[in-house]
């Protein structure tokens, strides 16, 4: 069964693979956390935005370290693939995994910038790490959408995709991202779960 036959492409697979899907994901996100913001946070007291933060945090970190470093490459693992299946497999898998951290992202900054101008307005002070905890991970999420997911579906596209070389760096270049964002993602969960011990 070949799988660039669009009879067999299924509109799923289509959408991850349009180069707009970020874009798609991000204006009704954005849109959906404006009201959120205005309905909700900037109502919730201060103790429970902080655990909202704890809550997203550990939530994206649980997701991220499932699906890219545990889930994913059992999958991959399967004798009954054949390495093109593999390949389309994972870069599936990514893609949608992108696009759940585009909406978490999103609600993560709001809920970091709305604590963040409640600390600050109680004259209290925000710790550098504790912000670049916050915004690295959304930022690797954007360059991944941006960049290095469209160039691994293009490069996974070509002829005789497992023996290229350049598709074994864009890989490797996107699993280095994904290390960093879990490193951030578990400081910033940590750091707000502990916050509600205090």
């Amino acid at each position: 069964m070949p799988t660039n036959n669009p009879a067999f492409t299924n509109c799923c697979a289509r959408f991850l693979e349009d180069p707009l899907a970020a874009a798609k994901v991000l204006v009704p996100s954005v849109a959906v956390e404006v009201i959120l913001h205005k309905k909700f946070w900037q109502k919730a007291t201060l103790r429970d935005l902080t655990l909202y933060l704890a809550i997203v945090n550990t939530y994206w970190f649980a997701t991220t370290l499932n699906l890219s470093f545990l889930e994913t490459p059992l999958c991959l693992q399967s004798n009954h693939l054949s390495e093109q299946q593999k390949l389309d497999c994972g870069r599936q898998r990514f893609n949608w995994l992108n696009k759940i951290e585009i909406a978490v992202g999103i609600l993560g900054l709001d809920l970091f910038c709305e604590w963040r101008k409640r600390i600050i307005e109680n004259n209290g002070y925000v710790e550098n790490w504790l912000a670049r905890a916050i915004w690295i991970p959304a930022a690797i999420t954007a360059i991944q959408a941006v960049y290095l997911l469209p160039n691994l579906n293009r490069k996974a596209k070509q002829e005789r995709v497992v023996d290229n070389p350049n598709l074994v760096k864009a890989h490797r270049a996107y699993i280095g991202f994904e290390s960093v964002k879990i490193i951030g993602l578990a400081v910033a969960g940590l750091r707000f779960g502990k916050m509600l011990t205090l």
